[in-house]
């Protein structure tokens, strides 16, 4: 079993790709090469694949923060979970269980609206994390360029103490605090590690 994520960006065309483009490359190629492991294609899209699907939120919190670090720029995601065949050219061409639970409607070829939902076969499971998602984006959609900047950076670093965050952003420690109690990550935080426990007791890993 695995997760793929699959995203589509709100309104790429008000901003040079170069803002996001390189960032998100970084990011991806920590998960292993393209086209196997990710792929970002149409100027406004990418799906990335995730070997252990438990990571799945804490991937797409970080994602979501990259591009809310980008004025005007938001992101649609979808989190597929479930099965995959084993040989593939390419991650859109992959079939599966995972990936055919993050593709988009047809119909609705350009995003809307900033979103991210959870698709697992699993009703009860899905019916509660979608529904607890919609509470945590009330926050993230509201997210500051500089909160989201603090949101990624806690996250890929946890290591770091705010001190050293504050010395690398060139701010103060305290403003560091305040981002980071702001965007609400500790509670975020707190959502991973229950989605993680779920993960492992409502789904067959």
């Amino acid at each position: 079993m695995i997760a793929v994520i699959s995203g589509r960006i709100v309104n790429s065309w008000k901003v040079n790709p170069n803002a996001w483009l390189f960032k998100l490359k970084q990011f991806f190629a920590s998960f292993g090469e393209t086209p196997l492991k990710w792929e970002i294609f149409g100027g406004n899209a990418f799906l990335l694949r995730l070997n252990y699907p438990e990571e799945s939120l804490f991937v797409a919190i970080i994602i979501k923060a990259i591009f809310r670090q980008v004025e005007d720029l938001d992101i649609e995601l979808r989190i597929g979970i479930g099965e995959a065949e084993v040989s593939y050219e390419s991650l859109r061409k992959m079939k599966g269980t995972a990936i055919s639970y993050t593709r988009w409607d047809e119909s609705d070829k350009i995003p809307q609206k900033p979103a991210m939902l959870f698709s697992t076969g699993n009703e009860l499971f899905d019916r509660e994390f979608n529904l607890l998602l919609e509470f945590a984006l009330l926050n993230m959609n509201q997210w500051s360029l500089a909160e989201a900047e603090i949101v990624e950076l806690c996250m890929l670093f946890p290591e770091k103490n705010q001190q050293e965050l504050a010395e690398w952003l060139r701010i103060r420690q305290s403003a560091v605090s305040q981002r980071r109690s702001r965007s609400q990550l500790d509670l975020l935080l707190r959502l991973d590690q229950y989605f993680r426990t779920k993960i492992k007791t409502q789904l067959t890993l």
